[in-house]
């Protein structure tokens, strides 16, 4: 990637990063649901276990619940559909860029594999003053249409779905990440998703097991 293409892309984030945390709470709050984005969602469509997530990608909380959020897939295929929502902390600076690079990659079918990477390596780039290096490697990486990246990160409808995405977990009082809701019940973190949310997901199934000794 020519450097001067990199350069123009770097000051692009950077002032969109800085729009949008400057506009992030003045969206008024919605209370009905979001018309779905397919291409974040794993799992059918009809499923019958709908598990909603609203998460951070620099919240270290939300990438310890990764890998349970993939057993839970393993281990009833084709009985769950995961559904990612926007959900950026305020204090976490990068959040905004990260939310806004991954939204973006959506729009070009390749949320998931840029969502595992933000969590794979947020170690790494979540210490760094300015991840923009970090980022544009994954996009290089997952083959996107730079040109298309671009335009997208200076979209307006864009933003505003991830303001949308957060405003809609604000009216389910979510205020902390990660947030799972399994057909429309409240677990926080993976401690609670692995242990009473996998029994619910068991009564819903009719899967024998443990009983929900968080009842």
């Amino acid at each position: 990637m020519p450097k001067k293409m990199i350069a123009g892309l770097g000051i692009i984030l950077l002032s969109v990063g800085i729009v949008f945390a400057l506009r992030r709470f003045k969206q008024p709050v919605k209370t009905a649901p979001l018309p779905l984005s397919l291409e974040k969602m794993r799992g059918p469509v009809n499923a019958p276990v709908k598990i909603e997530v609203f998460s951070d990608f620099e919240c270290p909380a939300c990438r310890a619940a990764i890998p349970e959020e993939q057993k839970l897939l393993t281990e009833y295929p084709g009985k769950i559909r995961i559904i990612y929502y926007h959900f950026p902390l305020s204090a976490h600076r990068l959040s905004p860029l990260a939310h806004l690079c991954a939204e973006c990659a959506a729009r070009q079918n390749r949320f998931w594999t840029f969502h595992d990477k933000l969590y794979a390596e947020q170690p790494s780039w979540g210490i760094l003053a300015n991840p923009l290096e970090v980022f544009l490697r994954f996009v290089r990486d997952e083959g996107l249409d730079l040109n298309r990246f671009s335009a997208c990160l200076r979209d307006e409808a864009v933003r505003k779905r991830i303001l949308d995405e957060k405003q809609y977990g604000t009216s389910l009082q979510v205020n902390s990440t990660p947030t799972f809701f399994i057909n429309g019940e409240r677990f926080l973190g993976s401690l609670e998703l692995s242990q009473g949310g996998a029994a619910r997901i068991r009564k819903i199934l009719g899967v024998p097991g443990e009983p929900d000794k968080t009842k």
